[in-house]
């Protein structure tokens, strides 16, 4: 077995939400982590708040831009189990949270 991130990636703009609706994107990455947990893939996993810094090398000079500049960024990830990447990125369809406009990318951890 090998190990595989996947990073759920988020529109950062549709923060701040309403306390119902992030109530619910968390409580759907919970109960998924707990199933892949029963499952014996899950290793780790946290989300991540919506608030940083975004750092880059512009002209230079390491930049610092809020997160809010940017569109897409890291709600959180998973740490799972899979026999190759074929079965991590399916496992990684399983998200429960595509329909909020998450995507997933899934990567091997060296």
């Amino acid at each position: 077995m090998a190990e595989f991130i996947l990073l759920i990636r988020e529109d950062l703009t549709k923060y701040p939400i309403p306390d119902a609706q992030l109530k619910a994107l968390i409580a759907a990455h919970t109960q998924w982590a707990k199933d892949l947990s029963a499952r014996g893939v899950f290793k780790d996993g946290y989300g991540i708040g919506d608030t940083g810094s975004l750092l880059s090398l512009v002209d230079g000079v390491v930049t610092e831009l809020p997160l809010r500049d940017t569109k897409e960024g890291i709600g959180g990830f998973y740490i799972i189990e899979a026999e190759d990447l074929a079965g991590a990125i399916a496992i990684g369809k399983e998200c429960p949270t595509y329909k909020d406009g998450d995507s997933i990318e899934v990567r091997p951890l060296m």
